[in-house]
């Protein structure tokens, strides 16, 4: 008898339990349920990003109108799922207000001589760094009398008292090709023999035909650097830009060029690595300070929305060959390999110098040794021709920058700091962002 009751007792417990536990299931899903309201987003554009911070990646944006599933929240952004069942995550101070994406290229110009960059949006906060009049920043939020940016890689905060909001977002051109039949023949011709004819716009691709110098085959379109064309027994293959002249007494073709440094590609060498150390300072190896300019300038040129591709991010060995692969594979729109440099006998010569192999080349060579002239902090050489590996083979555009003597004695002391590698950061930056406006 007392089993049996005590059988039953277990048997009302593991239902009251099962009860218990259903209702409490049911509550959570309720509460759950209760926290997916619908975001109705007010302001012009927002950015939807992979993690709950400014440093992750943006991968998609909603305009005003568009309405958004909130999932959870943390740390003041939103887990929200899109109308095409995409996860992100939207800040939620951002609903009511206007984002600026560093995609829209909309960037602030420092009016004041010399301004803080702090960590909050306070006057009492650490200051970050500084910066002088004129310099760029993207710029992502603005509020109570202060403006969000992107400085090195990182979010900031500037007095928008000191700093003025301008738009260089480049509008599309969309080119509409006409038929065969009714478009004006065009003409493109061969610089040199062997001019490889190819079956698709790369140069891993298989060769058609191989042209002399001289010939000449009707231009069809345009894609990236390369211009499809028409050969004479009706194929169609694809040449390299660089390696042929377009008719000049035709319409220019359309080029594929970004015009924005927002829109482009750019890979950021840093020279040498692992058990190839480069030159010899007195305390520090080549290898060393080409690594730590490359990340400043990739931050630099990450906070203006650029993607970004470093050849190594650190101590380790890069075949120069790797190194014109990642470039030609990524199909970059600027590659630029950074070095310091020495001479044979100490103190012979000092400062920067750009080198470019291509002629193609040379208008960015100008304008970045142009930009070392102007505002770098040791004496420029100027623009040279340079039989270098990463350059020569490489078929994207192409510069090497050395940016200093290593057995300089003035140079050593001045290129392993903060102040002079944030300034060639600078410039690099600059000098990019006049390339690609048209």
């Amino acid at each position: 008898m007392e089993n049996k009751l005590i059988l039953k007792n277990q048997k009302k417990f593991v239902t009251l339990f099962i009860v218990a536990l259903f209702i409490g299931l049911t509550a959570f899903a309720t509460v759950v349920l209760a926290n997916q309201g619908t975001i109705k987003v007010d302001a012009s554009v927002v950015n939807v990003r992979t993690g709950p911070g400014l440093s992750y990646d943006i991968m998609t944006q909603v305009t005003g109108g568009e309405k958004v599933t909130m999932l959870t929240e943390e740390n003041e952004w939103y887990k929200v799922r899109l109308s095409n069942d995409q996860i992100g995550w939207i800040a939620s101070w951002l609903i009511e207000n206007t984002e600026v994406s560093a995609a829209t290229n909309k960037i602030g110009v420092v009016t004041g001589e010399e301004v803080n960059i702090r960590s909050e949006s306070n006057a009492d906060s650490d200051i970050l760094g500084k910066v002088t009049k004129g310099t760029e920043l993207t710029v992502l939020f603005q509020q109570e009398g202060w403006t969000q940016v992107q400085y090195y890689g990182q979010v900031a905060w500037i007095s928008s008292e000191l700093i003025k909001m301008t738009e260089s977002a480049t509008e599309t051109t969309t080119v509409a090709v006409a038929e065969e039949d009714s478009a004006p023949i065009q003409t493109v011709t061969t610089r040199s023999s062997g001019t490889n004819i190819r079956n698709s716009p790369s140069i891993e691709s298989g060769v058609v035909t191989t042209a002399e110098k001289g010939e000449s085959f009707t231009y069809l379109s345009t894609e990236g650097d390369w211009y499809q064309v028409k050969l004479p027994d009706g194929q169609k293959g694809y040449v390299a830009n660089w390696v042929v002249d377009l008719s000049a007494d035709q319409k220019p073709a359309p080029t594929a060029s970004v015009t924005s440094l927002a829109e482009a590609t750019i890979v950021i060498d840093a020279g040498h690595g692992g058990n190839d150390p480069g030159a010899l300072a007195n305390t520090f190896y080549e290898k060393e300070v080409t690594l730590d300019t490359a990340k400043l300038v990739a931050n630099r040129l990450r906070d203006a929305g650029a993607n970004v591709i470093l050849t190594r991010s650190d101590d380790t060995f890069v075949s120069l060959d790797e190194r014109a692969v990642i470039s030609n594979k990524s199909n970059a729109d600027v590659f630029i390999s950074l070095h310091y440099d020495s001479t044979e006998h100490a103190n012979e010569i000092s400062g920067t110098t750009t080198y470019y192999y291509h002629d193609r080349d040379i208008p960015l060579a100008e304008i970045v040794s142009g930009n070392f002239q102007e505002k770098g902090l040791l004496p420029n050489n100027d623009v040279r021709f340079g039989d270098f590996y990463v350059t020569r083979e490489n078929t994207q555009p192409a510069l090497l920058i050395e940016l200093g003597y290593l057995n300089n004695d003035v140079d050593q002391l001045t290129v392993n700091t903060s102040n002079y590698q944030t300034t060639v950061a600078e410039i690099i930056y600059q000098s990019l962002n006049q390339y690609f406006i048209p």
